[in-house]
């Protein structure tokens, strides 16, 4: 092998330029392939839009209900709930499935080698050993920022993908939903409005009751400004 590619490789393949090294590598792989036809681009949008403030497609997911809630050792209480929606509302905020994947991965994977390239071998190689544990840490370090980095140059492409919500409240409200959290009540809650394509998931609220998950509900009012519904439980045939 050439010197050269040996000096490239050894400056590519070392730290925490490991991992970044190896997902350009991948790309390019994937881009190869795609360009004999082996596999498509994928440039669709995903049909999957994490933004637990509004209303989402997403997959109709039969996953295991946990309980609603979580004792910690100090007496602290925490909603499994708000944890799930709080985790979609963190990957929303980096575009992440707003866009399409190939090209989200793109501009990530040639941001995050960039940075892991050049502060290593400018910066962190004079100051730092490329252990294990240093490269994990500089790699997380350089993921969040490659992260930040690939939020700002997608944010202008939002309009060139992101379709406006085909459902507004109007065509909502009188209309039936499911609950699909474990339970919805005055403070918390989601459910699924069945569309012909993925299911749409809605913030809810309950007109005062607690209603537990698998529970048709019908949607009887709309928060516009915090874009929350407000639902109550159906009534069975033999109540009167």
């Amino acid at each position: 092998m050439p010197e050269p590619l040996i000096e490239l490789a050894e400056r590519m393949f070392v730290g925490p330029v490991w991992p970044a090294s190896i997902l350009v590598c991948l790309l390019v792989v994937y881009t190869l392939m795609a360009l004999i036809g082996l596999i498509d681009f994928g440039f669709d949008v995903p049909d999957v839009d994490l933004d637990p403030g509004i209303d989402l497609d997403v997959p109709d997911l039969d996953v295991p209900s946990l309980d609603a809630a979580m004792d910690l050792p100090d007496g602290a209480h925490v909603d499994v709930d708000f944890l799930q929606g709080l985790g979609a509302t963190s990957v929303r905020l980096t575009n992440f499935g707003r866009i399409p994947v190939v090209l989200y991965g793109g501009i990530f994977a040639v941001a995050f080698w960039s940075l892991s390239y050049g502060l290593w071998h400018n910066y962190d190689a004079e100051r730092y050993d490329p252990t294990w544990m240093t490269s994990i840490l500089l790699s997380i370090r350089n993921f969040v920022i490659a992260t930040a980095i690939t939020k700002g140059v997608t944010q202008p492409m939002l309009g060139w993908f992101v379709d406006p919500p085909s459902y507004d409240h109007r065509k909502l409200l009188g209309a039936t939903c499911e609950i699909s959290t474990t339970e919805a009540t005055p403070q918390f809650g989601q459910a699924k409005f069945r569309t012909n394509a993925s299911p749409l998931l809605l913030n809810v609220r309950t007109d005062g009751s607690h209603i537990v998950k698998g529970t048709e509900v019908r949607i009887i009012g709309f928060d516009k400004e915090k874009r929350i519904y407000k639902v109550t439980q159906l009534q069975s045939e033999n109540q009167s």
